[in-house]
């Protein structure tokens, strides 16, 4: 027995843990192409006010994690502002050189310049900020007053960010984004209409878990998804994307923002590790947090916004940074 419940105690602490993680991976570069679209010149299009704060701010903060990780950052923010169709902004990527207008051929064309740029150590991150439609596609912006090639496939993205070598975390702010998360073989959505059935088939079924190529975060689930004003003064406007607001804050950049050189700990950072799951574990509680929006309908507050955001990967989570 002496020998036996050492055995059997190790093994308790293994299944009452609820994340498996990749192996811990080595320190490398960090990879960021960080979209934003105000859409004024786009007439069919709303106009958004919180998206380039969005890429701006995200690439303040992702600069900063990874200079205290002592990993070298490269981060391309595609942003379109106002009624110009171009940007004066090139980048080099790689061997590459992208201009920084956010159209569907620059987009690709950036991602595709990683393929040769980028090792599996590196960190890559996607994140867009703009208009989604009904069926989960991203509305990219357009290359003229007539162009109506904008809505694109998220399915063709992923496919490009497949290319990609190292950990890859995209980050969706739109509406009815988790029509575009990734199906996993280790795990069944529970919040997008999967059946009772699917569970039970899933749980009795002898497939292994298996590391996704790509995690993918988004805003919501099947439902709009919002901008909120974080200056609770009202004198002074600062819009974010609510769930970008909850990734900013969950890096250590809520508002008002600190001095950068004095950024803290993330907040989301469990110990010395800050992992996708914890970023969406957080994003959640932020939501649920602020007034006007909810994860879910519920008799007391019928009026409420639903905004749920949802993640992919199953029952693995990736290892972002290590402090």
């Amino acid at each position: 027995m002496r020998r036996i419940i050492p055995l059997l105690f190790s093994i308790v602490l293994i299944l009452s843990s609820c994340e498996l993680f990749y192996d811990e991976p080595v320190a490398g570069d960090v990879y960021a192409i960080l979209v934003g679209l105000d859409y004024q010149n786009n007439t069919s299009q709303d106009n958004l006010q919180g998206t380039l704060n969005d890429a701006d701010e995200l690439h303040i903060v992702l600069d900063s994690l990874a200079e205290q990780t002592d990993s070298d950052y490269f981060g391309y923010r595609f942003r379109q502002e106002g009624l110009s169709y171009t940007s004066e902004v090139n980048y080099l990527i790689g061997t590459t050189t992208v201009n920084a207008y956010p159209s569907i051929t620059n987009i690709e064309k950036a991602i595709e310049a990683l393929v040769g740029a980028t090792d599996e150590s590196d960190l890559i991150l996607f994140s867009y900020s703009g208009h989604g439609g009904e069926d989960g596609s991203i509305a990219l912006a357009k290359t003229s007053s007539s162009d109506g090639e904008y809505f694109y496939d998220v399915q063709n993205l992923l496919d490009h960010f497949k290319k990609v070598n190292g950990r890859k975390l995209i980050i969706f702010d739109t509406c009815y984004s988790g029509l575009s998360l990734p199906v996993n073989p280790g795990s069944t959505n529970t919040v997008l209409g999967s059946s009772i059935d699917d569970w039970y088939a899933k749980y009795w079924e002898n497939s292994s878990y298996e590391l996704p190529d790509i995690y993918v975060l988004t805003a919501s689930a099947d439902t709009e998804s919002y901008e909120v004003d974080l200056d609770s003064s009202k004198s002074v406007e600062h819009m974010h994307g609510a769930f970008t607001a909850a990734i900013l804050e969950a890096l250590g950049w809520g508002y008002p923002h600190p001095d950068v050189e004095d950024l803290p700990m993330p907040p989301a950072a469990r110990g010395s590790t800050l992992t996708v799951d914890a970023l969406y574990a957080y994003s959640k509680n932020y939501i649920e947090g602020l007034p006007d929006i909810s994860l879910h309908w519920n008799l007391f507050s019928l009026s409420d916004y639903i905004q749920h955001p949802l993640v992919s990967g199953g029952a693995m989570d990736m290892v972002l940074f290590r402090f």
